[in-house]
């Protein structure tokens, strides 16, 4: 719309019909805007590196807002164009409403024409807007110490911003749905922080499992459907006479060996184990459970207990409804729900699960912390596997099933795809401006701008307390196509005019200084509302959106306009690369 109003000014050879006006409107803004539209749908996309699909959603249906928005700009918007030429433009309204809506004659292009050819307009009659941008803001940019104090704050912020962003952390706590001082909130923040953990609290349980293999993926999509997989059961697994003596013996490391202490918490001074095999055994000589003393100190141990696989059914049918030591009020079913695989006909697996000392279930240490006792689990399963392996034949896979080392593991790929998507970003931001413009120092400045965008708006994300969770990752990876578009059409205007660098600079803002502006003031008046929002994640956008967007625009006007200034590279007419 700036180009088609900016038309009127410029050569009347343009202006010889509807026509001819609309193809210098669509030369003259369908490249930038093509380009805009292909790198920010491209930054986008580049959330497909993640294997987390609620990152990956959204950066597909990021994409597809960008194209479908850019298709309906260059068709539907430039048909609205016309009807508004030839039907309401330079004719007075009142009220809102046109008096007359026919066709005019002699057309509004025709008008201009005529007016441009008699010198009764010309491009000092625009807008103030492009007039301000061409005669105050560029002729500011062309004084060299002006643009030395810009460079200088321009280094000392992005110093700052470099130094904060250093500090950025991967989230320690599960991510909040609602605002910090909605009042659900703040009883989970309470229920979750502010009591003190007692030793009888519950502990992360563990689990050590024999029997189970890798889930299967195969016809797994999550973009489309929330189905995880399949579990695999091993054919292999045997839960024989002494695959059954070592899980016991297992179990008695666990609950016994000193090395465990600083992983698996103590009750009475023993490890808190559970242990369905140790009840298994002590009901297969008694038949029932009734003396518990019996089970808990072991004194079926002296004797023959085990049972052969022959009449491992009809002894599991019945003990699987015996009332469990554990717990009296449980049945051993659903005391053992998650270590026995019982499936009413065959055991399909066998696990021993321990208590963690130092994971809860509710909380969320660092990544750093959780990996640390992750390792020592996974050592410790390596040590109770070696004589149990060979004799249930299957290897141990150790786990939990709170989400604990799953989240662990997603910190981490918060981190990864917050860094590998927005260098990629960059890369390609970088590359189709340099195809665009075939100017390598404009491609590299633009880059440059990109990439202060980007550490300027972590920088703050870390200022404002924010850590580095699926949302921050999402935001982080999309900076590098928020925020070319100023630059983009700045580049390409200034690529695109005649003279040398100080014509350039007034010519690329009186061009594009009130389209950028507006674009600016339209994009941050659109992330005010979103500040408002309960819901985390359209709060944290809207602060994004706000910080991408007028760091973009100050980044674009003042730093690489004066970086253009200031390098003064000719660019030569001939087509290639030049520099």
């Amino acid at each position: 719309m700036d180009a088609y109003k900016q038309s009127k000014f410029r050569d009347p050879d343009n202006l010889e019909s509807l026509e001819t006006r609309m193809s210098w409107v669509y030369r003259r803004t369908g490249t930038a805007m093509a380009i805009t539209s292909a790198t920010t749908c491209a930054a986008f996309l580049c959330t497909l590196i993640t294997p987390l699909v609620e990152i990956k959603s959204f950066g597909i249906f990021a994409a597809c807002v960008i194209f479908i928005d850019y298709v309906l700009v260059m068709t539907l918007f430039c048909t609205a164009i016309v009807i508004y030429h030839d039907r309401y433009e330079d004719r007075p309204a009142k009220c809102g409403c046109f008096t007359d809506c026919t066709a005019t004659d002699p057309s509004p292009t025709e008008t201009a024409r005529e007016a441009l050819k008699t010198g009764e307009a010309d491009e000092g009659n625009g807008d103030r807007v492009s007039v301000f941008f061409r005669t105050k803001v560029a002729t500011f940019i062309h004084v060299p110490w002006h643009r030395m104090v810009l460079f200088f704050v321009f280094a000392a912020w992005i110093s700052v911003a470099a130094w904060q962003t250093s500090k950025l952390e991967p989230t320690k706590e599960t991510e909040q749905f609602l605002d910090e001082d909605h009042p659900l909130q703040k009883s989970f923040t309470i229920l979750n922080s502010e009591f003190p953990t007692a030793d009888s609290d519950l502990g992360l349980q563990v689990y050590y499992t024999w029997g189970l293999g890798l889930v299967s993926r195969e016809g797994v999509n999550l973009l489309f459907d929330p189905f995880l997989g399949n579990p695999e059961f091993l054919d292999t697994f045997d839960f024989n006479e002494q695959c059954q003596t070592e899980l016991v013996n297992a179990c008695a490391k666990l609950k016994s060996d000193d090395a465990y202490v600083p992983y698996i918490k103590r009750d009475g001074g023993v490890g808190s184990v559970a242990c369905f095999v140790e009840e298994l055994a002590a009901y297969s000589l008694k038949g029932n459970l009734d003396d518990c003393d019996y089970v808990q100190r072991g004194r079926w141990k002296n004797e023959t207990w085990q049972i052969s696989p022959e009449n491992l059914t009809s002894v599991m049918e019945s003990f699987v409804q015996q009332m469990s030591c554990a717990d009296k009020t449980q049945t051993i079913m659903s005391q053992y729900s998650n270590e026995l695989g019982w499936d009413g006909t065959s055991l399909r697996y066998a696990s021993i699960s321990v208590e963690s000392e130092n994971l809860d279930p509710f909380s969320t240490p660092s990544e750093a912390f959780t990996k640390s006792q992750y390792d020592e689990f996974v050592s410790i399963a390596n040590e109770v596997d070696e004589a149990v392996s060979q004799y249930c034949t299957g290897s141990v896979i150790m786990t939990d099933l709170d989400q604990r080392f799953i989240f662990m593991n997603n910190q981490n790929i918060y981190l990864r795809t917050a860094i590998q998507s927005s260098i990629l970003g960059v890369a390609i931001a970088f590359t189709v401006l340099l195809l665009a413009t075939r100017v390598f120092h404009i491609a590299l400045f633009a880059s440059l701008s990109i990439v202060s965008v980007l550490v300027s708006v972590t920088g703050v994300m870390v200022m404002l307390g924010w850590f580095l969770g699926s949302i921050e990752s999402v935001l982080i990876s999309i900076i590098a196509g928020f925020s070319v578009d100023y630059v983009v059409h700045l580049a390409h205007a200034y690529e695109s005019a005649d003279g040398d660098t100080n014509e350039r600079v007034t010519s690329a803002f009186g061009d594009m200084g009130i389209s950028v502006l507006n674009g600016m003031v339209t994009s941050v008046a659109a992330s005010i509302p979103l500040f408002f929002c309960q819901l985390q994640f359209f709060s944290k956008f809207g602060t994004f959106l706000c910080l991408t967007i007028a760091f973009s625009w100050v980044f674009a006007n003042f730093i690489f306009m004066s970086a253009l200034a200031q390098a003064k590279f000719p660019i030569a007419n001939s087509r290639g690369f030049r520099c």
